[in-house]
């Protein structure tokens, strides 16, 4: 058997030093993902959402330095989250600027728009292949796009529910890859019900949350196929590595296995990212601004409006 492994990780929240239990720490985590990735030379590094945000207060320095992190971590392929979409001007041009373009890897969101178009920058999926396999990654983000802290959080965006593209796009990706890994930026509920609802689906990554699986979650679908669900907690506290194992005579996928690592002081620190922190802009704390009513935050479309801007062999970055 050929195998190929993801490492995921999601919700980290600039969550940039360690707790006070010495798990976390934006160093740690740069540290142990380049070991991890150095020791699996067939994989790639995901993140599912929510990089920034965690109440701090909105501006141009609100997702510094998380590309320049992520890059020197060697992030391949990053799901935006509804974090994300908090913009106190609402032209989302922060995201764009300080996020999107900066990063050197793909940003993926298959299902919210802005003006009628994809966040610029943003495609719906992109197929990475490893060992000679082609695995397909779908991004998703929840349709619960505000909070509490940002209530206006999406006003301006178009979004669609996460069942109804999974829908629409795995069945195609399923045909012309050897398989298919949903980044769902949606809690693991969720995301177990869209993946054992789905056939196609070969692994599911959820978020949102903050939940940690130390064994991925299986689910058996009617038609006798199986898919897998896995959440790496919070904060860069955890990384999982998702391990596809595939028939090489064949192509088929023959067994998946997660494994859950602990970011904590046994990990290896990385000098470049110490000094990025070092660097780092410091964030105020944001005030909780006025609620706004939930008909005034985000507008639903059918698929027939996402469509419009693209199709399923195009999207790029």
């Amino acid at each position: 058997m050929e195998k190929v492994s993801i490492f995921a990780f999601n919700d980290f929240h600039r969550r940039l030093e360690p707790f006070a239990d010495g798990s976390g720490g934006a160093a740690r985590l740069v540290g142990k993902l380049r070991q991890l990735k150095a020791e699996n030379p067939n994989s790639i590094t995901v993140n599912v959402g929510d990089v920034a945000g965690d109440n701090s207060k909105l501006g141009p320095d609100s997702f510094a330095p998380i590309a320049e992190l992520f890059d020197r971590a060697q992030v391949d392929v990053l799901a935006l989250g509804n974090h994300e979409f908090e913009d106190s001007r609402n032209d989302y041009e922060t995201l764009r600027n300080g996020l999107i373009k900066p990063f050197q890897g793909e940003t993926l969101c298959a299902n919210v728009s802005y003006a009628g178009q994809p966040i610029e920058g943003t495609k719906p999926f992109t197929v990475k292949q490893l060992a000679g396999f082609n695995i397909a990654l779908l991004g998703v983000v929840t349709q619960d796009l505000s909070s509490k802290m940002h209530p206006t959080a999406g006003l301006g965006l178009s979004s669609l529910g996460i069942k109804e593209v999974l829908q629409k796009m795995v069945p195609q990706l399923d045909a012309a890859n050897d398989a298919v890994v949903v980044l769902g930026h949606e809690n693991l509920r969720k995301m177990t019900a869209f993946t054992e609802g789905q056939p196609g689906v070969d692994v599911a990554l959820a978020a949102h949350d903050h939940r940690l699986t130390e064994a991925a979650v299986v689910v058996e679908r009617p038609d006798g196929s199986q898919g897998f669900v896995s959440e790496a907690g919070a904060y860069g506290q955890s990384i999982n590595q998702i391990d596809l194992y595939f028939d090489p005579a064949t192509r088929q996928l023959v067994k998946v296995e997660m494994t859950n690592h602990k970011v904590d002081s046994s990990c290896p620190s990385d000098p470049v990212a110490e000094e990025i922190v070092r660097n780092a802009p410091a964030l105020e704390r944001a005030e909780k601004p006025k609620e706004v009513s939930r008909r005034e935050q985000i507008r639903l479309n059918s698929f027939s409006d996402l469509s419009q801007w693209y199709t399923i062999n195009q999207g790029s970055k």
